[in-house]
């Protein structure tokens, strides 16, 4: 048993000059003395909360002392005190948040969507020494051979059954074999190409592995995300310390995928990173791994079988594939040879492989590696078959299909955990009354072979930080990873690590947060050199492939730049609209007030939602309440519900849909595919209520109709100036996350298809993301002048806003994606400026009341400046229509746009010039060559510049047909896969 002492050690050099050995002040003596008490209160526990022999202390050592590896980082992490440890953990949570590292918990149903939450990274890395790694990296890297002989052997000559060394109970009854990956083989030496497995200290210091990931391992792209981030919030430590590298893992990684490819595949074979979509627990860690390797991240979408051969979809042609690092489990990878149920995998995708026409790794039928029967074989497996002894023992397994195992797993079973080798099903023995011990004894009794019995896992003790900043000592344990090479396997120089912290009244531990992993290297005099590198020298490089010529990835790509656009134009006419609010809130009868309904109405009329009614009077308006956001938080959003119909806003009706999980590795069936308020099947602008300027539901036409606002039966005079009401409508559309037309949903449906490429995107992307959540989030927290806070979330959205279109702009290459989204980016904005104009200047109104409008008008459109210094003081609609419609030099005209657009079309693949979408641009573009400015300002009787109307009416149109055609003939993503027999499972 290990005792500790749980007093400050006095010897001042236990420590080292930094260290806790050294004197120091009462406030660092009195952290150690609560870090050593929650590590005894914490650490001699099992997983199940049962009480050890003792525990690993990561910190200290037996007698108290700072362990060596320590000593030169203690003054960064545990003696800055707790407003230190919370600034610290503040850092590198805004770290993550402006990464966008997210991990997405499945919904608690099987159609309930699943909605990203943001990573937790504890601030403190675990250390490990080198003498400690060089254990770790020849006992992993052992295991991955004896794992890659294992799978060569079931799957191959089968020598390990008939000789007695796996009984076929073992293998055949296990849910992760599959018969049909019989006889497929991998080009190379090696069948198993990547390998985890999660490793834990115990109390007598050895590691002891907890299980093993062979399927489809996750956590490589969290453990590289998780270096980045660490090493940014603590440049100091980071260098210091001195932690080896994980880029040359990743360096490895892409140059075996390449080298995996078929012998008969191209000099430049095309990999790519299959993935069951966005709605996958660890979509994150796919799409990261995918973007630091360079290779596409797809899904079954993307794919196809032809003539024998895997195929990506690209605009208007197929690539063939030749590698595939999978991350959807096997069973779901082929609906037609495999799970007939599956909606993620490629049909036919099993019989390629047995062409030898494609390479997937993990090869199907690796998840037999994590059998929880397996760990009680491999020591006798490990002589067998390499001659060695196993060097990382796994945790004592009894399996019941052996005679002794079973008598020892019955009698113990109180503290033990049982697992089905069939389907996975986990028993906590401790949980257990006696009654159920007794069915579960005769269980076992009648079918032992289906059943094995576990220890509970123990974990080392390591400082962290609490959610309140304090330091604590809290369960550690890593996952390690190892990759295939031309010789052996290569170990990743650290790892994802996993914090775990105790939870409910039985004290079981759960996972809590993520750990960076440094593994210390011992100093060389003569410098390593790294033959791999020379090797990645020679090797061919990855093939230049255009990634984002996916009909599905460029359908996200093309929403983006509608979504993006679409929140820049609701902003700036929100905050035009709240700066004349703010003139008016309490002047009413200054000059101009009048113009405030038709700002408010045309806001609505351009987001496709329903403004307040004009104020009538003192009585109806002193029955308001005095603060005017409670309205919009009573309601949820601000009357979704028209006197007509049901608005469905800027991105159509939101039906999403989860889906249904299937798999270990996150893989859910929903992906996002079906999520219409993800702005793929949203029918956009200029619908039913669907859009910026979309009709609303018997409006008649573009242009609302002015007795709308005016002429209400009850209200016949209506009063000017800014109402309460107008400004709780400000408030709605600019935070109400689930209001359509709103700036937050907006951001929200660009964030939805950003999360479904983000393998595409730069890093950058985030950060800016990050910050606009922010300042849509603050402002329901901010006190004082409400007014001045909006003013400000408008300011900083739109700041982060015009960042994303210089990230576009700047620092994005003009491929086709790119192109895509900037049609989308340009049909957008005329949708939006061709709304904003029929709602805003087709009427005549008094001129204090039309230079207000104008104004605001042009502060909308980004044009004050060029309008002033063209025509001063002058207020004359054909100057402001020849401003935003015909003055091809103005970024923000209509005719802009439309060169823009047609420029586009031809740059994309195959254009030929005379497709639909190019003859409806064509056809806009005719119409407003025809039309003379002057005759713009002609006016009916009802007081309304027909021509202008005639026209916005127009182009709007033919805008919203340019996008429906443009999606259905080079957007179109194929149907979802459907099952081929029902939802019989069928696996094997």
């Amino acid at each position: 048993m290990t005792v500790f002492d749980t007093t400050p050690p006095d010897d001042a050099t236990a420590g080292g000059p930094h260290g806790w050995g050294a004197p120091a002040g009462a406030g660092v003596a009195g952290e150690y003395a609560k870090y050593r008490a929650a590590a005894a209160d914490t650490g001699a526990f099992d997983a199940c909360g049962l009480p050890t022999d003792g525990y690993y202390d990561e910190l200290v050592n037996g007698g108290g002392r700072l362990r060596p590896i320590w000593s030169e980082l203690s003054t960064d992490f545990l003696e800055q005190g707790r407003d230190g440890l919370h600034a610290l953990d503040s850092r590198v949570r805004r770290l993550i948040e402006d990464d966008g590292i997210t991990y997405t918990e499945l919904g608690a149903t099987a159609n309930e969507p699943a909605a990203p939450r943001l990573w937790r990274l504890d601030p403190i890395p675990l250390l490990l020494s080198a003498e400690d790694w060089t254990t770790l990296e020849a006992g992993v890297a052992q295991r991955s051979r004896l794992l890659d002989a294992v799978l060569t052997d079931v799957y191959g000559a089968r020598r390990t059954l008939t000789a007695g060394l796996l009984p076929p109970q073992v293998v055949f009854g296990c849910g992760g074999y599959m018969r049909a990956a019989h006889g497929i083989s991998l080009p190379g030496r090696h069948q198993l190409f990547l390998h985890a497995c999660d490793i834990s200290r115990w109390s007598d210091g050895q590691f002891r592995v907890l299980s093993d990931w062979a399927q489809a391992p996750s956590g490589a792209g969290y453990a590289i995300a998780d270096r980045r981030v660490v090493a940014s919030a603590i440049p100091e430590a980071f260098e210091l310390a001195s932690p080896l590298p994980i880029t040359p893992f990743v360096r490895a990684m892409r140059l075996m995928l390449v080298e995996a490819a078929p012998h008969a595949a191209d000099e430049e074979p095309v990999v790519v990173v299959l993935s069951p979509g966005p709605q996958s627990e660890t979509a994150f860690d796919q799409a990261y791994l995918a973007s630091v390797l360079g290779f596409p991240l797809v899904e079954n979408a993307d794919l196809v079988v032809r003539d024998g051969r895997l195929w990506m979809r690209s605009l208007g042609t197929l690539k063939q594939v030749d590698v595939v690092l999978r991350r959807v489990d096997a069973e779901f990878s082929d609906p037609l040879d495999l799970r007939p149920d599956s909606r993620l995998g490629v049909v036919g995708l099993v019989e390629v492989l047995r062409r030898g026409a494609v390479t997937v790794v993990n090869t199907l039928g690796s998840g037999l590696l994590e059998s929880p029967a397996l760990a009680a074989f491999l020591p006798q497996l490990s002589r067998a078959l390499l001659d060695e002894e196993l060097k990382l023992p796994s945790i004592e397994t009894y399996w019941g299909g052996d005679d002794s195992a079973r008598s020892q797993l019955i009698a113990q079973l109180p503290r033990l955990i049982l697992r089905s080798t069939v389907d996975g099903t986990t028993v906590f023995g401790h949980l257990l009354t006696a009654a159920q011990r007794a069915e579960w004894r005769a269980r076992i009794n009648a079918e032992g072979w289906k059943w094995v019995g576990r220890e509970p896992a123990r974990f080392s003790v390591a400082p962290a930080v609490s959610g309140s900043g304090d330091l604590h000592a809290a369960p550690v344990a890593v996952r390690l990873f190892s990759l295939a090479g031309r010789v052996g396997y290569r170990v990743m120089a650290g790892g994802l690590g996993q914090l775990h912290q105790r939870t409910g009244p039985d004290g079981m531990i759960g996972e809590a947060a993520a750990k960076d992993i440094w593994v210390r290297a011992l100093p060389a005099d003569v410098p390593a050199v790294d033959v791999l590198e020379e090797r990645e020298r020679r090797a061919p490089a990855a093939p230049a492939l255009d990634v984002i010529s996916s009909p599905r990835v460029l359908n996200d790509l093309f929403w983006m730049g509608r979504y993006s656009e679409r929140a820049e134009s609701t902003v700036r006419l929100l905050g035009a609209t709240h700066d004349r609010h703010q003139d008016y809130r309490y002047r009413p009868w200054m000059e101009g007030a009048e113009a405030m309904p038709i700002l408010v109405a045309a806001l609505g009329h351009m987001t496709g939602t329903t403004p307040p009614l004009p104020r009538t009077s003192a009585a109806q308006q002193e029955s308001l309440p005095e603060n005017p956001e409670p309205i919009a938080e009573q309601t949820g959003s601000w009357q979704r519900q028209s006197a007509t119909g049901q608005s469905q806003g800027s991105g159509g009706q939101s039906q999403s849909s989860g889906g249904q999980s299937q798999g270990s590795a996150g893989q859910s069936q929903g992906s996002g595919r079906q999520s219409q308020g993800s702005g793929r099947q949203s029918q956009g602008a200029g619908g039913q209520s669907q859009g910026p300027g979309g009709q609303q539901q018997g409006s008649g036409g573009l242009r609302p109709s002015r007795r709308e606002y005016s002429d209400q039966p009850t209200m016949p005079i209506a009063l000017p100036g800014a109402s309460r009401r107008d400004h709780a409508y400000l408030v709605s559309l600019t935070v109400d996350r689930e209001l359509p037309g709103s700036l937050a949903y907006a951001v929200e449906r660009y964030g939805q298809a950003a999360r479904a490429v983000r393998d595409q995107l730069s890093p950058d992307t985030w950060m800016v993301l990050g910050s606009l959540d922010r300042a849509l989030s603050e402002y329901r927290g901010t006190r004082g002048d409400r007014g001045a806070a909006l003013s400000a979330v408008h300011s900083r959205a739109l700041a982060a806003l015009l960042s994303l279109s210089g990230i576009d702009a700047e620092s994005t290459v003009r491929d086709t994606g790119w192109h895509v989204m900037d049609i989308g980016r340009r049909i957008e904005r005329g949708l939006a400026l061709s709304s904003l104009l029929a709602a805003a200047l087709t009427d005549t109104y008094p001129e204090p009341i039309g230079r207000v409008v104008v104004d605001a008008v042009l502060q909308a459109t980004v044009s004050a400046v060029s309008y002033r210094r063209r025509h001063r003081d002058s207020v004359r609609l054909s100057a402001v229509a020849g401003l935003l419609l015909f003055d091809s030099s103005n970024p923000r005209s209509l005719a802009y746009q439309l060169e823009r657009l047609e420029a586009d079309f031809l740059a994309l693949p195959a254009a030929s010039g005379s497709s639909r979408p190019q003859r409806l641009l064509t056809d806009a573009q005719r119409m407003l060559r025809r039309v003379d400015p002057a005759d713009l300002e002609i006016v009916d009787a009802t007081g309304c510049y027909t021509e202008l109307a005639e026209l916005l009416d127009g182009v709007h149109l033919r805008l919203r047909k340019i996008s429906e055609s443009f999606e259905t003939t080079r957007l179109s993503v194929p149907r979802e896969t459907q099952p081929l027999w029902g939802t019989t499972r069928v696996v094997g």
